[in-house]
């Protein structure tokens, strides 16, 4: 099960500098509050802190002042040090650093010190502004107009002068336009054109010769229906097109938490239920629900829905990364982010902190979706009896008491340390300078280590706090002996009192979270008792203690400060029982790791909460700034005069319904376009997932909503749509250039001819692999790891978000780490590099060379063998005689080699390496 998701708010001030005539105390406190005090407050506060309430606080009165926010009382009259305001505007809090855009000036501050001071005296001066009431969000009627706003219409077949030419409806949407314009379409493509096209489209492989030789044998009227019907049965189909839809899912096999990442060991059901799906022609609009509200649809002896919730149980998480209400903010926008542009071709997450610039999307809208999110959590789903999950969770809980056991006893003992420690720290400092200690043994009751540990430390030339300061000065100078002691000493009572403050506020603060954790906050759904106020070191004590007796974040690593035990070093700081005691808890765990069977699959899926509840929206975004409850709904332009309620449990299948629904005038038109890009390279709508107002516009609006339509009358299956639109005449053309077409359309927008591809990195790999007889086309199951090598399809290798593959960055595979909707094509020389030094090319060209010696008995004939496995053609006359000559060369300089090379050479081509 994923580590707990937490939530919890924060007390957040916003006050801008503002330039105030600087002035002492004033004797009249109710002069100096409104000539010192005020104008601060209204001009730079009152925007964000009265009607607004941002973080809870209203600065407007004094009785709001001294409520405070979300954090605690703003001010505490007589003591400017404990008010948070001033902690604030000052730096001096560990988090509230305010203003945002930089320090107030010294004489601002010292003016709202002295006023919390003397008693933060208050005048009402009627000065406070009135409450404005912000408008509803109304969309327009001039919105609601916008073509992807439209219902789904089946548009009218046009009149073509060609008709000939146009085998199906969709060439007529095609030709029309082009003969509007007096052009027409190229001449079709030859026979091994289009069958090596129709099967890297759909498998993502390349034709055997003997698929070609049987297509150019078959002349019958539909020869190339039985090609793409046979491509389309293929189990190979699934993992082609799973891979597209993957893309849009953002998939992952682990997350992004450093170089060792953190994985998803069961990411790959959710890839092999994506094949599957794909391969069944499971229709699109349950395809869509099951990954939104699978769990909530899924029947007994019914198709399997749950494993299609990895969607977005697989997502990025950043609960390890940054504070907890950010990494859960952010998280909810991934999710919105993913279901609005994959699905409806929308870019909702834009309104997280206004308003959408250009589409009609409140802010309220991606709040009221945040609250669906916000009420689903990850979980595991068992794919085990429930014996073997018993016995597996009944060890593990075994297992994690024993180690919170260990870690509440190694705690215990690194305190009972750090007070033995810091009894010493003078004695280390002294055993640390240089050349000061003439004997070479260690002083008694110091450990080595440690002393040298110190002596780097106190070799860095920049400390992050000033305590040793005095000390760095005097072993600069050469100081005598007494006066390095008294130096010590005075650091060693600054480090023990460092110590002692840092002890008594985290039992404060433990007091504090377990009062807390009873409040029935029902906002608060994934970290009770978070939102409260805890006591934190002064900055400059806090660095001082890490730097001693915690442990410091850098980069990847934590450092451990100077008396910092961990788990593995403790042991040699103990003695008699409580070594024993260590030891005896260390080998018992160990005991109950050995007996812990292996565990049972399971789905990465999203459930609900127990106790749903709607979200309150962040104002501007900020998770810390809380605003009105905002009641989960459905997109208001998508909706029918009110936006349609999410309110049952978290919302998510009236989610999945609204989104499915064939009424929505998106979902239909997004995923046809998608299709139609992937067969011809771009879509209808250029941008594919952003059908907004800054989006593309349709080349062809009638050919998008035709084929819309006859998604949802052929009950959205996807198989039926590829085989409508590729047995099309359009499908068929050559890339043949034409002059004329070429001069009016120079970037092929009206589809006047085919364009050339350039393979994605699975076909390409996939292809290295299949032509020298080397692809294991063994389907589904856990990733394989690259560093360990692997022959099976590259849709099966494993994808991290912290570091891809090499070959798959060079190649443009995208980062997973949003969605993406279509692939950047890069030409850049290290991918021809790839084919001179990889050693994947390199092994397959030699096992090319080696099949090639098996299946044919001379060179002419092995030659002829390679253009038909490669480029699914005869080679010429031309190419035969250049193969021979290059062979004969190789062979003078090393026989054994020469195959291998020229295999190399064929592999390295643009031939191989693009689809006409």
């Amino acid at each position: 099960m994923r580590p707990g998701i937490f939530f919890h708010g924060a007390w957040v001030l916003s006050l801008a500098a503002l330039a105030v005539p600087a002035s002492g105390a004033s004797a009249d406190p109710v002069d100096f509050f409104k000539t010192q005090v005020l104008p601060v407050l209204q001009n730079n506060c009152y925007a964000c802190h009265t009607t607004a309430k941002m973080g809870g606080l209203q600065l407007d009165t004094r009785e709001h002042v001294l409520k405070g926010g979300n954090s605690g009382p703003a001010v505490v009259p007589g003591n400017a040090e404990q008010s948070l305001l001033i902690q604030a505007v000052s730096h001096t809090h560990a988090r509230l650093k305010m203003p945002p855009q930089g320090q107030l000036s010294p004489e601002q501050i010292a003016a709202l010190r002295e006023w919390v001071a003397n008693g933060a005296h208050w005048v009402d001066t009627g000065s406070a502004p009135a409450p404005a009431k912000s408008a509803a969000y109304v969309i327009t009627p001039e919105q609601r107009k916008f073509w992807a706003f439209q219902p789904v219409k089946k548009p009218a077949i046009p009149e073509v002068k060609d008709p000939a030419w146009a085998r199906t409806p969709i060439d007529r949407f095609i030709l029309a336009p082009l003969e509007a314009r007096g052009l027409k379409p190229v001449g079709p493509a030859d026979k091994r054109t289009l069958i090596r096209r129709a099967t890297f489209d759909l498998i993502g492989l390349p034709p055997t010769p003997e698929e070609v030789d049987a297509f150019l044998k078959d002349s019958s009227p539909d020869a190339f229906a039985k090609v793409v019907d046979r491509l389309l049965a293929s189990p190979h189909y699934g993992e082609r097109w799973a891979r597209y839809w993957l893309d849009v899912a953002r998939y992952a096999d682990e997350d992004m938490l450093f170089p060792a990442g953190d994985p998803f060991p069961n990411a790959f059901r959710y890839r092999d239920w994506v094949v599957e799906a794909f391969n069944n022609d499971m229709p699109y609009d349950l395809f869509v629900k099951a990954q939104i509200a699978g769990d909530l649809l899924e029947k007994p002896g019914g198709r399997s829905l749950r494993p299609g919730l990895g969607l977005f149980a697989l997502g990025p998480w950043y609960y390890k990364i940054i504070e907890p209400p950010k990494a859960r903010a952010d998280e909810r926008h991934d999710r919105i982010d993913v279901l609005t542009r994959g699905f409806l071709g929308l870019t909702v997450a834009c309104a997280r902190c206004h308003n959408h610039k250009y589409d009609p999307i409140p802010t309220t809208d991606y709040y009221a979706l945040a609250g669906v999110f916000a009420n689903t959590e990850a979980k595991e789903f068992p794919l085990a009896d429930a014996k073997t999950v018993q016995v597996y969770d009944q060890q593990q809980k075994k297992i994690t008491e024993q180690q919170e056991r260990i870690k509440k006893t190694v705690e215990e003992e690194r305190e009972r340390l750090a007070d033995d420690f810091v009894q010493q720290v003078a004695r280390y400092l002294l055993a640390s300078v240089p050349n000061r200690n003439a004997a070479p043994e260690t002083p008694a009751g110091l450990d080595k280590d440690t002393i040298e540990r110190f002596r780097k430390y106190l070799a860095e030339r920049e400390k992050a706090h000033p305590f040793l300061a005095e000390w760095d000065r005097l072993v600069s100078a050469g100081a005598d002996l007494p006066d390095l002691q008294a130096a010590a000493n005075r650091f060693q009572s600054v480090a023990a009192t460092v110590l002692g403050e840092k002890k008594a506020i985290d039992e404060h603060n433990r007091r504090v979270l377990e009062e807390a954790k009873k409040s029935k906050d029902p906002y608060d759904l994934f970290c009770k008792g978070c939102n409260v106020v805890t006591q934190t070191l002064e900055r400059d004590k806090y660095v001082l203690w890490t730097d001693l007796f915690g442990e410091k974040q850098r980069t990847e690593e934590k450092t451990p400060g100077l008396f910092y035990c961990d788990e593995k070093q403790i042991g040699r700081f103990l003695q008699g029982e409580q070594k024993a005691r260590l030891e005896s808890m260390q080998a018992e765990l160990d005991g109950l790791k050995k007996a812990l069977p292996e565990k049972y699959p399971f789905l990465h899926v999203i459930a609900d909460v127990e106790k749903p509840a709607d979200l309150k929206l962040a104002i501007r975004g900020d998770p810390y700034n809380l605003g009105d409850v905002v009641p989960r709904h459905f997109l208001s332009i998508l909706s029918d005069g009110q936006p349609v309620p999410l309110q049952e449990g978290s919302g998510r299948l009236q989610l999945a319904e609204a989104v499915a629904s064939a009424k929505n005038p998106l979902t239909a038109r997004v995923m046809v376009n998608r299709i139609w890009q992937h067969h011809f390279g771009k879509g209808i709508v250029r941008t594919p997932s952003n059908f907004g107002l800054v989006g593309a516009r349709p080349s062809h609006p009638e050919l998008l909503d035709y084929l819309a339509s006859r998604f949802v009358e052929n009950h959205w299956s996807i198989k039926s749509l590829h085989r409508e639109i590729m047995l099309s005449s359009v499908y068929a053309l050559s890339g043949e250039n034409s002059r004329a077409n070429a001069a009016a359309d120079p970037e092929n927008n009206l589809c006047w001819r085919s364009s050339r591809r350039r393979l994605d990195v699975e076909a390409l790999r996939d292809s290295i692999l299949f032509v020298a007889g080397d692809l294991d086309l063994t389907q589904g199951g856990p990733a394989f790891d690259w560093n360990k090598g692997s022959n099976r399809r590259t849709i099966y290798g494993k994808v991290s978000r912290f570091r891809l593959e090499r070959m798959l960055g060079l190649f443009d595979f995208p980062v997973p780490d949003i969605t993406c909707e279509q692939r950047a094509t890069t030409n850049v020389p290290p991918q021809k590099l790839f084919f001179l030094n990889s050693e994947l090319v390199g092994e397959q060209s030699r096992l090319l060379a080696a099949r090639l010696s098996r299946e044919e008995d001379d060179d002419t004939a092995r030659i002829r063998r390679a253009y038909r496995l490669l480029f699914a053609r005869e080679a010429t006359a031309e190419e035969e005689q250049k193969g021979l000559n290059f062979l004969r060369a190789a062979e003078i300089a090393e026989a054994k080699t020469a195959w291998p090379r020229y295999a190399q050479v064929l592999l390295s081509s643009n031939e191989f390496s693009f689809v006409d």
